[in-house]
């Protein structure tokens, strides 16, 4: 094809008619491909946007209303302990009734009618009375009037009876009904809500005088939820809108005892009216009548109830018939906390009630809106900004293009091949001329490379069989425990004494090693070396399973644990209960899993998932790794306290780069398994092929030394394997090996003749890539392979250039350089 394209200069090449999008310009392509992904990805941002921005207002209006939910239950926690305080100090000493006066006329002076009456019941229908208070005036009932009021004081609450010395017992809301009498300044009649606070009046020696009774105005707890939903709130924080926000209390069984009113009215009866609108279920309960209850079928409301009874708090978005009517397009906030109450002080303190409120606000709605309007108007500045940027610089993009498209013509006419001489003008257009230098480089040495191949194709020395030699038995060890452990280098002797020192004690191990290093074939060998060797040997992969199968796997589970457990299952610690348990890619395990291993660990206890009940395992611990657990340490990703219960004992499998005289054993070796598997005859390496698996850099270690030597028994042909046979994971599909060396290419009249060296197939494709640079970095080097070549690997490889002379390093750290051996810096 060379000489015919010298031969014919004047050659026309065919040139198809333009058809479709071949005929539209480089503006107009841009035009009409970039400004609809532009407005996509500005309406993909602007919805993102929008749904993490609710989500986070969302989450704001939550925490903001169960906030205002925990402090008006705090602030009634507060109000029923000052008045438990006021009736334990009232009740220490023996009680008269002037004494018992002039503390409901000093309570109504600094509290107003939080007291609405007190009565004290002793022994005897003369040692009996009770105080009702108005305004901040206080008049004594007569007993006898007392006795016919309906829940009248005198009848002493059964919680009550039997309580000790500074216990109090807290009564439910109770309707008290006192009726037209001659008591006061003239007859009339009196209608009071009240909670209740009894307490044994007991005499020097322990014996009781009677109970004292002091009755909390229902009002006053309102009116504390009032004033928290009122522009007086002490919790404030912004103004106030015209959305409706409502505090309830409940009992501890689910009945609406009181709602929050208006706070200017602090008289005002008290009412559930408008938190029942909507809802169905019981109305009254005996002793208070203006209660309410909801029905079964609101599930949102009993969920809270059953939380509140826990003594939990929350946030719930609430049922649509649930609270006062809506504003339209208003979201439900729903706080509910519960209201503790302390009887005394040995007793811890129990749960009297809880406090619900109800909060919508229209947040999310505006700011969807708003973001609507942005969106629109940046998405249209965005297109008419881009549409002038594309048109004002297509023509300076386009230009570079056009003048090496004319060079390419111009070589064409000429009829003679050479290279692009054009001063870089941007990145693009300097990657597409080296790549047009580097084809016509590659067919001007075409037929040099051709030969090159065809002398190391007939090369004896390719062709010689190779005696493999064979591992050696250990002495005073078990076969069948170090058996796949095969190696006689140095590094895989200390291994070995590692191993052996390991097994005899009981200790938990870190096994640190690269990929394909043979980390879980040490694993057995410690197992099989150890006093556990008759028992179980289970190994679990942390990468393979995502977080909750991994977990299952671990510490098993119990029947009904979840929705697929049919049966009880044993997890891996209980399955190698008495033997060893391989934790291999350790790295990979989620926060979760660290977590859970690192107890069990550290109590050598386990919890199978849906169980409460810990048992007991006795198994010896060995992790494994390929990453540097102490890197996922310093990041954060790896907890530090499990690394260091891990690293009990540690052991570093070595790469195949570090014991490279292994390789001959290692090739032999896995040949004969390789030959025993497949049923074919004896096969042999000839010295082409066992040169080629010296020089390769073996990023996968002995896994992909296995790998490669059974593709090659399986593909082989003849009894002797030669070196074209041998082919690597990493090499390009098409590329041949001649004496025992991938081929790539064969040097031009501009390479180095570095180039014609032995070299790797991924070597020579990257220093290819490179000739036309002075110098180049290791990052350079990745690239110009391509497939996502590891860092580790590239820097093995440019290790192994410059201790052959083939590259020189210049310069340390992030500033290192690379320059091929023959080319001087420009």
């Amino acid at each position: 094809m060379l000489h015919l394209f010298r031969r014919n200069p004047r050659v026309v090449f065919p040139v198809t008619s333009p058809s479709g999008l071949s005929d539209w310009s480089i503006r107009k392509k841009l035009l009409v491909f970039l400004i609809p992904p532009v407005i996509l990805t500005l309406g993909a941002t602007g919805f993102v946007l929008n749904l993490f921005s609710n989500r986070y207002i969302d989450l704001a209006l939550g925490r903001s209303s169960l906030t205002m939910t925990l402090a008006q239950a705090h602030e009634i926690e507060i109000v029923l302990e000052g008045c438990r305080e006021d009736i334990v100090a009232l009740a220490h000493r023996p009680m008269t009734r002037e004494r018992l006066r002039n503390f409901m006329d000093a309570s109504a002076s600094a509290r107003g009618e939080l007291y609405a009456e007190a009565a004290y019941v002793g022994e005897g229908a003369d040692n009996q009375y009770a105080f009702l208070t108005n305004g901040e005036r206080v008049e004594e009932v007569p007993a006898e009037y007392v006795q016919q009021a309906k829940n009248s004081p005198f009848v002493v609450s059964r919680k009550a009876v039997g309580l000790g010395r500074g216990q109090v017992a807290l009564s439910e809301l109770l309707d008290v009904y006192y009726p037209p009498t001659g008591f006061g300044t003239q007859p009339r009649q009196r209608d009071l809500t009240v909670l209740r606070l009894t307490t044994p009046v007991l005499e020097e020696h322990g014996r009781l005088a009677g109970y004292l009774i002091l009755s909390i105005d229902a009002r006053q707890l309102r009116n504390v939820l009032s004033l928290y939903n009122s522009p007086r709130s002490p919790l404030l924080g912004f103004n106030r809108t015209a959305e409706n926000r409502l505090s309830l209390f409940l009992d501890e069984r689910g009945w609406f005892l009181f709602q929050s009113e208006n706070v200017d009215d602090p008289q005002r009866q008290l009412s559930v009216e408008s938190a029942k609108v909507g809802l169905s279920g019981d109305h009254g309960k005996p002793g208070y009548d203006g209660a309410f209850r909801p029905g079964p079928r609101h599930e949102t409301f009993w969920r809270m109830i059953s939380a509140m009874q826990q003594g939990l708090s929350g946030i719930e978005r609430g049922e649509a018939d649930f609270g006062p009517s809506k504003i339209a397009s208003s979201e439900d906030y729903i706080g509910y906390a519960p209201v503790r109450f302390r009887g005394g002080d040995a007793e811890g303190s129990e749960i009297i009630g809880g406090i619900v409120y109800i909060d919508r606000s229209l947040l999310p709605r505006a700011a969807e809106f708003g973001q609507f309007n942005i969106l629109f108007v940046t998405t249209l500045g965005a297109i008419v900004t881009m549409a002038g940027c594309i048109i004002l610089l297509a023509r300076v993009i386009t230009k570079p293009i056009l003048r090496l498209a004319e060079e390419v013509r111009s070589m064409r006419l000429e009829g003679r091949l050479h290279e692009i001489e054009l001063p870089d003008s941007d990145l693009d257009t300097s990657t597409l001329k080296r790549a047009i230098n580097r084809l016509v480089a590659a067919l001007l040495s075409k037929e040099m490379e051709i030969k090159v191949r065809d002398e190391r194709l007939r090369s004896v020395r390719a062709r010689e069989r190779v005696q493999l030699v064979t591992p050696l038995s250990r002495q005073g060890l078990p076969s069948e425990a170090l058996e796949d452990l095969v190696g006689e280098s140095s590094a895989m002797n200390r291994l070995l004494e590692r191993i052996q020192k390991i097994s005899a004690t009981d200790a938990d191990v870190l096994i640190i090693g690269e990929t394909g290093t043979g980390k879980e074939l040490t694993a057995e060998a410690v197992h099989r070396l150890s006093r556990r060797k008759d028992m179980p040997f289970i190994s679990i992969n942390c990468g393979a399973l995502d977080e909750n199968l991994l977990m299952d796997a671990l510490f098993g589970h119990i029947k009904g644990a979840f929705s697929e457990a049919k049966s009880d299952r044993k997890g891996a610690f209980l399955a190698a209960d008495g033997g060893t348990l391989l934790l291999d890619e350790i790295g990979n395990a989620s926060p979760r899993v660290q977590q859970a291993l690192l107890r069990a660990l550290s109590v050598r206890r386990i919890s199978p998932l849906g169980s409460d009940e810990e048992q007991a395992f006795d198994a010896r611990v060995i992790a494994a790794t390929n990453v540097n657990l102490k890197d996922l340490v310093a990041s954060g990703t790896f907890r530090e306290d499990l690394f260091y219960r891990l690293q009990v004992l540690a052991v570093s499998t070595p790469s195949l780069r570090e014991r490279q005289d292994d390789i001959p054993v290692l090739a032999g070796y896995f040949l004969k398994l390789a030959t025993r598997r497949m049923g074919k005859g004896e096969l042999s390496l000839s010295r082409g092929a066992l040169d080629k698996l010296l020089q390769h850099g073996w990023p996968g270690n002995v896994r992909e030394l296995k790998n490669c030597i059974i593709r090659a028994a399986a593909l082989a042909e003849r009894e002797l394997i030669l070196a074209e046979d041998i082919h690597f994971e990493d090499e390009t599909p098409g590329e041949t090996a001649v004496g025992g060396q991938p081929q790539a290419g064969g040097p031009g009249e501009s390479e180095p003749q570095a180039l014609d060296a032995p070299l790797s197939a991924r070597q020579r494709k990257a220093l290819r890539s490179l000739l036309d640079r002075p110098t180049f970095s290791r990052q350079d080097y990745q690239d110009s392979v391509g497939n996502d070549v590891p860092q580790r690997t590239a820097q093995h490889d440019l290790r192994d250039l410059v201790a052959r002379g083939i590259v020189l390093k210049e310069g340390k750290g992030p500033a290192t350089r690379y320059r091929l051996v023959g080319r001087r810096m420009s």
